[in-house]
């Protein structure tokens, strides 16, 4: 079974998404992309995350297309049992943000009179 590191790597090369393009967009070092993508540095999940959106702003559609090859075959239920108590934490809260990104504003789609 492919790990979140591999499956990162390959849509990175699939994006044409430049570590060091990645580093700036999210505002880390290439050192530490790179630490990361050699398994030398184990990141949070909440930065690991940060790296995900990054590389969807700079390629839109990475992080669907990620989420859906890590999840690969399993089911919805085996991924919550699976998760300890805190990273289910950091996944419903990474969860609420993305529905609030989606939700609009008021006043945001207001045009002025």
């Amino acid at each position: 079974m492919r790990d979140s590191i591999e499956i990162f790597q390959a849509k990175l090369k699939t994006h044409r998404i430049q570590s060091k393009v990645l580093a700036s967009e999210a505002g880390r070092s290439a050192s530490y992309i790179s630490e990361i993508l050699n398994r030398k540095q184990s990141p949070t999940m909440d930065s690991f995350a940060g790296l995900v959106e990054a590389a969807d702003r700079i390629s839109p559609g990475f992080e669907d297309e990620y989420y859906l090859a890590l999840a690969g075959r399993l089911d919805l239920n085996t991924l919550v049992k699976t998760l300890s108590v805190t990273d289910a934490s950091s996944l419903l809260i990474l969860i609420a943000n993305h529905l609030g990104n989606l939700v609009p504003q008021r006043g945001r789609d207001k045009v002025a009179a």
